[in-house]
């Protein structure tokens, strides 16, 4: 009865843990599995102890779907430092969470453009 006590609370830890994931991260998966993207990761290590020091996450899509991305951003700023920028017809918007075990960062470039285009979103986790 115990081991199954303890196999529901362990089960309940990683739902909660589940849930506490961001729609800019949601968005990120959503769109690595689909067709019309491009979705790369890159994880540094410790050589001594193997634990990951850094992760950094970098998705293209296509076909305007960078609006859906702004909108996940703007929806996100309030858990964190928001700065945005337009330069050269290209918007950047940079968002910085930094949480007790890690800092994520967030960027977004897309055009400013009236038909559709790339959009790329960083995604960069550094452990502390």
């Amino acid at each position: 009865m115990r081991r199954y006590v303890i196999f529901i609370i362990v089960c309940l830890l990683t739902t909660v843990g589940a849930q506490a994931q961001n729609s800019i991260d949601k968005l990120v998966e959503k769109y690595s599995i689909t067709g019309g993207s491009v979705f790369i990761t890159v994880v540094k290590r410790n050589p001594r102890t193997r634990k990951v020091e850094k992760v950094v996450k970098t998705l293209e899509v296509e076909y305007g779907h960078g609006a859906q991305f702004y909108r996940a951003f703007k929806a996100e700023s309030a858990t964190g430092t928001w700065s945005e920028m337009l330069k050269d017809n290209t918007r950047t918007t940079l968002l910085v969470i930094d949480k007790s075990d890690q800092v994520r960062i967030y960027m977004l470039r897309k055009k400013e453009k009236k038909y559709p285009d790339k959009s790329k979103v960083t995604i960069i986790i550094q452990t502390k």
